[in-house]
């Protein structure tokens, strides 16, 4: 388990900026617009110079001057439960000014967190500013003090240095050549508010991202370490996906269409969530071929189940059936896909989605012995001879192979690739499903003339 270090400050002082900077990745959204980060972003830092490894965490601007907004109030109660969990808080304020908020956040702060606090004073861009921030009477509050300028990237190897140094004196181990395995990488994706950030905070048994009955919610992804049946998960919940047409290109709503690209990239399997009572949408759609295109392993979540069985005329296991042709008709190109019916807010059946992704873990680094795979390419050419096109000669399939996992991929030996009628790359499929399973997972097929094999061997 590795030490926890947490940035807190009120909104708008440079906290995101300050943690991208640190980390050396574009990991939090940076805009001038006051609750941008919302949730706690997590990031495994591992810091090879100084020896260590340690959880890095951008927290939300803590903003106590409202009782009404419950945006703000949640910000605060997630940021509270991350001050808790950590070993370390940077305290992010301006070089030269002490605000209302930010006294607020030295009152919130209990007093046996004084020894556990820095003080990165940021926007120290030059020798002036920084002599202008020791000056300051607040600067002996705290054991540690650091000017530190993120636009000009000055202070921050000092920062990380005493980071390294305090979590070393508190007994934390020192870093490996060896990291723990993270385990399976799971996202959560799908359009606004079809519950994702409920299923994840489900899963993981507390509340971990923002849920709130609005659209937009969760900007940022964030990330959920959790055990189950003995396997390691890491939870991605993505910021929401919106078509690219309505999202301008330089603000935080684009950003955060692109931090979930990211996020599909980052995962083993991802889980698109729908919404079961309005039913499977054109961006649904969209986003299931985004993720077809990174050839991930895929799970489909039909969720807000108990909704579409509330009224009393609704027989279960009719309705379920009646959906999953509804499904069936829509995605028709997807029968390899696990579709699983859940209600996130009565907490019913949400296992299921790691249990599936036990499953196509297992799938996923699957391979068919060549023997195996020639008798079985025998036996189905046999009872379904290839398709040809109008102007081919007979297309003939010589032998094949598995020449990889992760996503399984297949390559036939033919005599010319541009005999075979394209179905016939379907049946091919459908039939390797049919006798070696690969639940769940994407598959290649590829079709290679004789003299071209060479370069397949692995």
């Amino acid at each position: 388990m590795h030490p926890k270090v947490t940035i807190i400050g009120r909104p708008n002082v440079g906290k995101s900026s300050f943690f991208n900077m640190y980390t050396g990745h574009k990991i939090a959204i940076v805009a001038d617009e006051a609750g941008t980060t919302r949730d706690i972003s997590e990031f495994d830092y591992h810091d090879r110079e100084n020896n260590i490894t340690y959880v890095f965490s951008d927290s939300g601007g803590l903003d106590f001057s409202s009782d009404e907004d419950e945006i703000a109030k949640d910000i605060i109660e997630k940021t509270k439960q991350a001050i808790d969990e950590s070993d370390l808080l940077l305290w992010i304020i301006e070089y030269d000014r002490m605000t209302y908020l930010d006294e607020k956040v030295l009152e919130s702060l209990k007093q046996e967190w004084r020894e556990n606090v820095f003080i990165i004073a940021n926007k120290a861009d030059n020798e002036e500013k920084v002599m202008e921030s020791y000056s300051q009477a607040w600067i002996g509050w705290f054991k540690e003090f650091f000017p530190v300028s993120v636009s000009h990237n000055n202070g921050i190897l000092e920062v990380r240095k005493a980071v390294a140094d305090f979590l070393k004196k508190k007994w934390f181990q020192e870093d490996s050549e060896e990291n723990e395995e993270e385990g399976i990488k799971l996202a959560i994706i799908g359009r606004p508010n079809v519950g994702k950030s409920s299923i994840v905070n489900a899963l993981v048994g507390k509340e971990r991202v923002m849920v709130k009955d609005m659209s937009g919610t969760t900007r940022d992804s964030v990330d959920s370490k959790i055990e189950f049946n003995g396997e390691k998960f890491v939870l991605i919940d993505t910021a929401w996906l919106r078509r690219l047409s309505k999202v301008g290109t330089r603000n935080i709503e684009n950003w955060s269409v692109m931090r979930t690209e990211r996020s599909i990239t980052r995962a083993d399997i991802v889980a698109v969530i729908i919404d079961g009572f309005d039913g499977i949408s054109q961006q649904d759609l969209s986003i299931i071929s985004r993720v077809l295109e990174e050839k991930k392993w895929l799970i489909i979540v039909v969720n807000k189940w108990d909704k579409v069985l509330a009224k009393p005329w609704v027989d279960k296991d009719t309705m379920m059936n009646r959906y999953l042709n509804y499904l069936k008709s829509e995605i028709d190109f997807l029968p390899w896909v696990s579709t699983l019916f859940t209600s996130a807010t009565e907490k019913k059946r949400l296992s299921e989605i790691l249990e599936a992704s036990i499953e196509i873990n297992k799938e996923r680094q699957k391979r068919v012995k060549t023997g195996v795979f020639n008798n079985f390419i025998e036996e189905v050419v046999y009872k379904h001879p290839p398709t040809g096109t109008r102007k081919s000669h007979k297309p003939k399939i010589y032998y094949g192979s598995q020449v990889g996992v992760n996503p399984p991929k297949f390559v036939f030996t033919v005599n010319n690739p541009e005999h075979f009628h394209f179905t016939y790359k379907r049946y091919l499929e459908n039939r390797i499903r049919d006798t070696f399973w690969f639940f769940g997972t994407p598959m290649i097929i590829e079709f290679r003339g004789r003299g071209k094999t060479k370069d397949i061997v692995k």
